[in-house]
């Protein structure tokens, strides 16, 4: 039932008189409803003495108003309403509802509601009848066949875009991976490594734009970039560096390089971190990262290391680190090499020696042999063969 808000109200702090302009109180209020004052509190309607004015209860307890907005909650309407609903639901369902009061069990009730018994026990476990198919609405999937049901509830089949199975196998280039997928690159053009495997997402804000994780299948690399799919722009591929394809020297300092050999002592070594990450031992005097595996150390003499099973140093980059201290990196001695047309390597370390020129200019050379210090080693890097590039397998 709607509310009454004709006309304004004047009402006093502390009174309980309301007077009414352009009001009907008479016709439209009831003792008992509620009475919204304009200082939006609710108050009970204890008398109605004309069209233009009635008593609240308690006293009206906001500001003065002489001209103020209210409303009038018909609340005894609103129970005979009720009242009267209720009445008619009972006239007409009454009957029905009887049947189900004088049930005792699920049988008596389906016999009294006139309901089709179904199933092996109590309640329904199969539907035998039933041959047109329930729709998604209902619960359902719309299709009588698996297939169907897949289209209808847009079910992604298994290895769609990659998941769930083999991905899909792209040798052209990899900026041609224009929809979000898993997809296997091999020789790839725009492609940061020859064999890999590609997660391309595109961006919500801008579908045009891609970003893009390659994952190295042979070797242990990981790249990333953002890519136009009109291909008029794209980000140049960034490369992960992690433990697998760095190195951290004797002094503490991380630097980019694989394969790595750490010649020491490595029964009376004092680094608790010599055989950190990948590290294992490459004999008694060295060890070495999984991608330098089969190199082997042997001490020679004082301070005199033969290096096999490489290619030899590595071809471009840093190759031989001088032992330095765990504390800060300070050199503890200084070393040379040499390898032969086999790739063998021989390194030599010496203790470091200051001499004084004519000038009083102090010069660093080499001294006696020194054996590497029991808290430290030399880091080696080498050239390995290359490892095998997986190849496509034919379609079954």
């Amino acid at each position: 039932m709607p509310w009454y808000r004709q006309g304004t109200v004047a009402v006093t702090n502390g009174q309980t008189t309301v007077t009414g302009v352009s009001t009907d109180f008479a016709l439209n209020a009831r003792v008992g409803d509620a009475f919204q004052g304009p200082d939006g509190r609710w108050y009970e309607v204890a008398n109605i003495a004309s069209s233009t004015v009635l008593s609240i209860l308690p006293a009206y307890q906001g500001s003065t108003v002489a001209a103020g907005s209210y409303g009038l909650a018909p609340m005894q309407g609103y129970v005979k309403e009720s009242a009267d609903r209720l009445r008619q639901l009972v006239e007409q369902y009454g009957g029905t509802l009887a049947l189900f009061g004088n049930a005792t069990d699920v049988v008596t009730l389906r016999t009294n509601i006139g309901a089709a018994k179904s199933g092996v026990n109590g309640d329904i476990t199969s539907i035998t009848g039933l041959t047109t198919a329930l729709s998604i609405e209902q619960g359902g999937t719309g299709a009588t066949t698996a297939a169907a049901a897949r289209t209808a509830l847009n079910v992604m089949a298994v290895g769609a875009g990659g998941w769930l199975g083999a991905s899909t196998v792209d040798n052209g280039n990899m900026n041609s991976a224009r929809q979000t997928g898993l997809y296997s690159a091999l020789n790839a053009i725009n492609s940061p490594a020859s064999a890999l495997q590609l997660l391309s997402t595109d961006w919500g804000a801008d579908p045009r734009w891609q970003s893009q994780l390659a994952l190295g299948v042979s070797l242990n690399r990981a790249f990333f970039r953002s890519i136009l799919k009109d291909q008029t722009g794209a980000t140049s591929w960034a490369e992960f560096y992690h433990t697998g394809n760095t190195t951290r020297g004797s002094g503490g300092a991380l630097s980019a390089a694989s394969p790595i050999l750490r010649i020491a002592n490595v029964a009376g070594t004092e680094r608790k971190d010599l055989l950190e990450h990948t590290f294992e031992p490459a004999g008694e005097w060295g060890v070495s990262n999984d991608e330098a595996r089969g190199v082997t150390v042997e001490r020679l003499g004082v301070g005199v290391y033969l290096v096999k099973g490489s290619l030899g140093l590595a071809l471009e980059g840093w190759r031989i680190q001088d032992p330095c201290s765990p504390d800060g990196g300070r050199m503890l001695g200084i070393t040379q090499s040499d390898q032969d047309t086999q790739g063998v390597v021989t390194i030599r370390l010496f203790k470091q020696r200051w001499t004084l020129d004519d000038d009083g200019e102090m010069h660093l050379g080499i001294g006696a042999p020194l054996e590497v210090p029991l808290n430290s080693w030399i880091d080696v890097r080498l050239e390995m063969p290359a490892l095998p590039t997986p190849t496509e397998q034919p379609p079954a």
